[in-house]
């Protein structure tokens, strides 16, 4: 007898270096696209959170794989006014980041293999993360550049009590931009073995067919698989400048793996035409550009006080030991139960309205 064994991991290929980022939203999840009423519940919890994972690289969380953390080079301090600047805090930033990252592992995980995501393989995945480190240039600076724009159009649009409809159209058309002029452009810096080179994102290839007995040609884009270098700091630690960090890395030998540039700016591109067609089409239901500040995600320095701020403090060069991914997992196994009794009590109640006694024999 034949015997299968199940399947309970996403397939994954090793040469993947995996590389992900976060950028802001400005709609919350569409609710009606999930026909699961589990997956509802879980959603309704994060639904005011922004910051959304690029690319959702929930098949390396669920298997307790590495992937690699973009980090942007330097702490990202961006002038908000004149007298006003804002800081974004990378441990809040990756915290609320990894919340979103975890909750729609879940959600993804147990709509394919009726599975849950455990604490084990979450942490697994994260110990495997944290010391990883690529110089991926164009990336970190595009992804620094995503930031700012939200900085200049949605939050400086809440504090002056301007209109957040025209700031978040104004946001989502400049990444369209920004990402159209990469597309096209066909160019990305990279770096290995401390050769700078710029290579491209895709090939064009005109495929051939025969359609009613005509021949039709059809321009394909093929993305490229880009090398690239990912060192492990594990044994060093992660430095805390520029310097050391160069320095650091002589005595690293890296792991040759490869990624997708092109997948990036696809899928935010994507992201970002689906919102202007929204806007457009007169959706109003913005993300509270607050829950930034509230959480301490941003953090905003008057401009005078800024040289006595340590910025140094917010460098992406960290390992987060901060960030709490079991508090995460507990909520999610609680938003769980609770939908469960919820549920539960609906059947009863719904069973217990529509139940009808006999009849009484009369003797």
């Amino acid at each position: 007898m034949i015997s299968f064994k199940p399947i309970n991991k996403f397939k994954t290929f090793k040469y993947d270096a995996a590389p992900f980022f976060f950028y802001l939203e400005v709609f919350p999840p569409d609710l009606t696209g999930f026909e699961s009423e589990r997956d509802v519940a879980l959603l309704k919890k994060i639904i005011t959170n922004p910051i959304m994972p690029l690319p959702m690289r929930v098949d390396r969380v669920f298997n307790g794989e590495q992937s690699l953390l973009i980090r942007p080079r330097e702490p990202l301090s961006f002038s908000l006014m004149d007298d006003l600047n804002a800081i974004i805090n990378p441990t809040m930033f990756l915290q609320y980041g990894v919340e979103q990252l975890i909750n729609f592992t879940e959600i993804r995980a147990f709509d394919t293999f009726a599975l849950s995501l455990t604490s084990k393989k979450a942490q697994k995945w994260w110990d495997s993360t944290k010391f990883l480190y690529a110089k991926l240039l164009d990336l970190e600076n595009d992804f620094s550049a995503f930031l700012k724009s939200y900085v200049d159009n949605l939050l400086k649009a809440k504090l002056n009590d301007e209109d957040l409809i025209t700031a978040a159209t104004n946001y989502c058309k400049n990444i369209q931009h920004l990402c159209e002029k990469r597309i096209e452009e066909n160019s990305i810096l990279i770096e290995t073995t401390h050769l700078q080179i710029h290579v491209k994102l895709y090939t064009k290839k005109i495929a051939t067919y025969r359609k009613k007995m005509k021949k039709i040609e059809q321009v394909q884009f093929h993305p490229e698989l880009i090398n690239l270098d990912v060192f492990d700091l594990s044994e060093i630690g992660l430095p805390d400048n520029l310097e050391k960090l160069d320095s650091s890395l002589d005595n690293i030998k890296p792991k040759l793996l490869k990624y997708i540039p092109l997948l990036f700016y696809d899928d935010l591109l994507e992201c970002m035409l689906l919102n202007v067609k929204k806007l457009e089409d007169g959706e109003e239901n913005i993300l509270d550009p607050s829950f930034l500040i509230d959480q301490n995600i941003i953090i905003l320095q008057e401009s005078k006080d800024l040289e006595k701020f340590k910025t140094q403090n917010y460098s992406w060069f960290n390992t987060y030991e901060e960030i709490n991914l079991e508090s995460i997992i507990q909520s999610i196994k609680t938003t769980i139960q609770e939908f469960l009794k919820a549920k539960g009590e609906s059947i009863k109640k719904e069973l217990y309205s529509s139940y009808s006694p006999p009849p009484s024999s009369s003797i």
